[in-house]
């Protein structure tokens, strides 16, 4: 084994399952954010980017732009960014696939790389993404936390 495939083991290894989300517990968020945000936008921005319990879970939290220019509504730390100018570490374009790939009354799941918290290194991360009116919203979460993964580099 690599050097470097033994450091990723052994982050994985040092970071319980409990410490991040699921996959399932990602998509309920969404689905629980989707029904906030038609019921009254307004009131679920301000839980979002508030960190209320219910949109805010160890490292899974809302996220939402708008989908005519691209600026975050929602997000921990990048408001009033363009979200249409992400771009993961290996060049994929994640905001505009997003953006071109949400549609609204479906959730589409995106994957892309990002670094892994308390380390240098970087994951594989899924993003389930909807269009609710217009907004795109999503949550993410962890590959790792899939059966047989080993998605750290």
């Amino acid at each position: 084994m690599t050097e470097l495939g033994q450091r990723s083991r052994n982050v994985v290894n040092q970071a319980s399952s409990e410490e991040f989300g699921t996959f399932a517990e990602a998509r309920l968020m969404l689905e629980q954010a989707i029904l906030e945000v038609k019921a009254d936008k307004v009131r679920a921005f301000r839980m979002f980017n508030g960190n209320h319990p219910r949109f805010r879970d160890r490292d899974l939290f809302v996220f939402c732009f708008n989908a005519e220019d691209g600026i975050f509504t929602a997000h921990e730390a990048m408001m009033t960014h363009d979200a249409r100018e992400l771009v993961d570490p290996a060049g994929f374009r994640l905001g505009a696939t997003m953006l071109t790939e949400a549609r609204e009354g479906k959730v589409v799941e995106i994957a892309y790389w990002s670094p892994f918290p308390g380390s240098t290194l970087r994951a594989r991360k899924r993003a389930f993404v909807t269009r609710v009116e217009d907004q795109i919203c999503g949550v993410s979460a962890y590959l790792y936390n899939a059966p047989g993964s080993s998605s750290i580099e």
